[in-house]
């Protein structure tokens, strides 16, 4: 029982420290030569994502969209629109003009207690 408790406290101690809320980038160098578009220079391909630990769907702990690496907590912040949000201000930190082929995938389970987490891509040109 003891060691139950510990990993369950050791989990929750991993969650509230380590942000939920991430963006990966993969500059128009790594895109092998490939077009993003017909017109215009590819700049990236961006990726965010965004998890949260629910209770009864109501959030205890959740990344931070605004701060990314970081925890809010009783925040609803995992939500395709916060997430593109955080795509967006990525692109616009990147200098990109348009944005090309938007993707999302929103997943949630936490019926009593799990996780709920969003996800979202999306190409970026000038």
């Amino acid at each position: 029982m003891k060691k139950a408790l510990l990993f369950v406290m050791m989990a929750v101690a991993a969650a509230v420290f380590t942000g939920c809320a991430s963006v990966n980038v993969a500059s128009a160098a790594k895109l092998n030569g490939e077009q993003l578009s017909y017109s215009g220079q590819a700049v990236s391909h961006i990726q965010a994502e965004n998890w949260g630990i629910y209770l009864f769907m109501i959030p205890l702990i959740t990344g931070d969209t605004a701060n990314p690496g970081k925890t809010v907590f009783l925040q609803d912040t995992v939500t395709v629109p916060q997430v593109v949000k955080l795509v967006a201000a990525e692109a616009k930190k990147q200098g990109a003009k348009y944005t090309l082929n938007v993707v999302s995938a929103p997943a949630t389970n936490p019926f009593f207690f799990g996780i709920k987490e969003v996800h979202v891509s999306a190409n970026f040109v000038k």
